[in-house]
């Protein structure tokens, strides 16, 4: 049986940096040390992808029409 997928909206780039951060910190062993270094490469990776995003240069919006 496969995990259900969520996701965690409306948090602020600095709020998943802070979760990466607190990731580095937990003490596991066996089992759980690949789940969380999984978890770590996920989160590494959305942190990635937003400041891509933050970092793209934006279209133009076109002047309102009246």
């Amino acid at each position: 049986m496969e995990a259900e997928l969520y996701s965690l909206e409306n948090l602020t780039l600095r709020e998943v940096k802070a979760l990466r951060t607190a990731l580095n910190y937990i003490q596991v062993t066996g089992i759980d040390a690949f789940f969380i270094g999984t978890l770590q490469i996920k989160v590494s990776s959305q942190i990635e992808e937003i400041e891509n995003h933050l970092n793209s240069p934006q279209p133009p919006t076109p002047p309102p029409t009246s």
